[in-house]
């Protein structure tokens, strides 16, 4: 399998700098290290070195620890709720018109209902993922100086090699630090110059965190390779674009005024240069071969025999089928957890002939699906997605029915095709024309023909945008952000069990546009202030 090469790097221990991160030892109660002991400077002067721990960043990603689907980085009894997407996911899609789960975990409903609080685990399990992350990528970044590899004696190759290692770590934690401020706003900071050793991070909002993602992936940006096979799964120049798009995009929610002609700009540059083209049929960008896809921005790549996760794409699909679908006949994986269901307010969206609506109805079964929920908890109410299937696109078993081979697609051409779209609609210095035929050309792929075309921008209104977003987008964790950044969220628009009724209710507390900081946090670092409302 083609460029999933990046999980064989992590068969060993990845590096003991890493354990540099945690707080310091007391050296008075060591034991004396043997000469043959690994220790983190004698790591890093093995050449290979530099490659795992960069592999070790990216896998961190998707997967809960190195040493397969139970092994964690993070301390939780449950490594699948762990991994990013899948605590990631349960925040962008739970609190919103898109997903329902029937599992009473403590935090699962109070999601679904709009009613979190600081103790909520899945808010804190994003939160510390990404914030090792960024501590691992500082780590990286301080290892590596040109002094520090000069010392080492690294050859002139290593160096160059190393160097655009640097500029794709830098984008990884930039990456990382749009999620936090995204769903944090106001977090805590440090980055390689903060310094090493035991000290509390100071807090830092959106007003220091905006600009500074945008100058990180700005001075990376030039130095990142072009889009390749080689290179799947990992940062390239379109990847930070993206990133950089969405940033100003949502530049105004950040309070960072209207940045629509700059996100234009980066959209440009994906959609003309980068040589994407949507695939031509849509369910190709989620099936276990996905990694074929031509249309797939930046993966978190998934491997069911390298990469093993009870979170990611394992969970979007063993989490949503039940026995009664026997998904391992018909979509390639051994799992069952009979869980997440699609709202109604979604399915509602779509019309006669979309191919996209992939969702089991249970027509002719002893099971049939309603399309309605009236209690979360059961899980025969309200209709599975299928989007996610095991199954390669001609149909054929994946490698391993135990896991998952899909990769999750975080970013990928048809958001960028409606991003800038909605980038000009909202005023943005753009080519009118061309956000026409960018809409046409999804319309054109969902329906299989030109009924559904416009033939100018004042055709569709913003919330035509934003329900197509729905349509095109869902099961993909970008809701919730939708959602807010339309002004949708928390006013303006209702769905069912918003607020925790099936009727749902129209306005909620503005305090839940971001999420609180995990109480645990605020109580180990005074100089955290927690977030209004919490």
């Amino acid at each position: 399998m083609i460029m999933k090469s990046i999980y064989s790097k992590i068969a060993a221990v990845v590096l003991l700098s890493i354990t540099g991160l945690t707080a310091c030892t007391n050296d008075l109660n060591q034991e004396p290290l043997a000469d043959t002991t690994l220790t983190a400077e004698k790591a890093w002067i093995q050449p290979g070195s530099y490659d795992k721990y960069m592999s070790k960043l990216y896998s961190a990603l998707a997967i809960s620890g190195n040493d397969g689907p139970g092994s964690g980085d993070i301390v939780g009894s449950d490594q699948g709720e762990a991994t990013l997407i899948r605590s990631y996911f349960n925040l962008q899609e739970l609190p919103t018109d898109e997903a329902a789960i029937a599992w009473g975990d403590d935090g699962l409903n109070s999601l679904t209902f709009n009613s979190w609080s600081a103790t909520n685990r899945f808010i804190m399990l994003s939160y510390d993922r990404c914030e090792l992350i960024n501590a691992w990528v500082n780590e990286f970044l301080i290892q590596t100086t040109d002094e520090k590899l000069s010392a080492r004696g690294a050859s002139t190759a290593l160096i160059d090699s190393v160097k655009l290692m640097r500029n794709e770590a830098r984008v990884i934690r930039a990456f990382s630090y749009s999620l936090l401020m995204d769903l944090y706003a106001n977090v805590p900071f440090v980055d390689e110059n903060t310094g090493v050793g035991a000290f509390l991070p100071e807090q830092k909002g959106r007003d220091f965190l905006f600009p500074y993602i945008e100058s990180e992936l700005k001075a990376a940006i030039a130095n990142l390779p072009e889009k390749s096979d080689r290179h799947y799964g990992m940062a390239n120049k379109f990847v930070a674009d993206m990133i950089l798009a969405n940033l100003y995009m949502n530049a105004e929610v950040y309070g960072q005024g209207n940045r629509y002609n700059d996100a234009i700009a980066c959209l440009n540059d994906i959609i003309d240069n980068g040589g994407y083209t949507l695939e031509q049929k849509y369910g190709y960008n989620f099936n276990a071969d996905n990694y074929k896809s031509k249309e797939i921005i930046f993966p978190i790549i998934y491997d069911s025999q390298y990469a093993q996760s009870y979170g990611g794409t394992m969970y979007l699909m063993a989490g949503t089928f039940g026995t009664d679908m026997a998904p391992s006949d018909n979509y390639g994986l051994n799992g069952s957890w009979s869980g997440l269901r699609v709202k109604e307010d979604i399915v509602n969206l779509f019309s006669e002939g979309d191919q996209r609506a992939m969702f089991f109805t249970g027509e002719g079964t002893d099971k049939p699906r309603t399309k309605s929920i009236s209690n979360t908890s059961d899980y025969y109410q309200g209709y599975p997605s299928i989007k996610y299937q095991n199954l390669n696109r001609d149909g054929s078993a994946a490698v391993n029915k135990n896991f998952s081979d899909v990769d999750f697609p975080f970013y990928r051409l048809a958001d960028a095709y409606l991003l800038y779209i909605e980038a000009v609609k909202r005023g943005g210095n753009g080519d009118a024309a061309k956000a026409v035929r960018l809409w046409n050309a999804l319309q054109l792929r969902a329906f299989g023909n030109n009924n559904h075309d416009i033939a100018s921008l004042s055709d569709i209104t913003l919330n035509d945008i934003l329900d197509e977003r729905g349509r095109e987008l869902y099961w993909e964790a970008h809701r919730r952000t939708d959602l807010i950044r339309f002004n949708n969220f928390t006013d303006n628009k209702n769905w069912s069990w918003k607020g925790g009724s099936q009727a749902g209710v129209q306005k909620i507390d503005d305090k839940y546009k971001i999420y609180p900081l995990p109480s645990t946090d605020l109580s180990a670092n005074p100089n955290l202030k927690q977030n209004p409302g919490y």
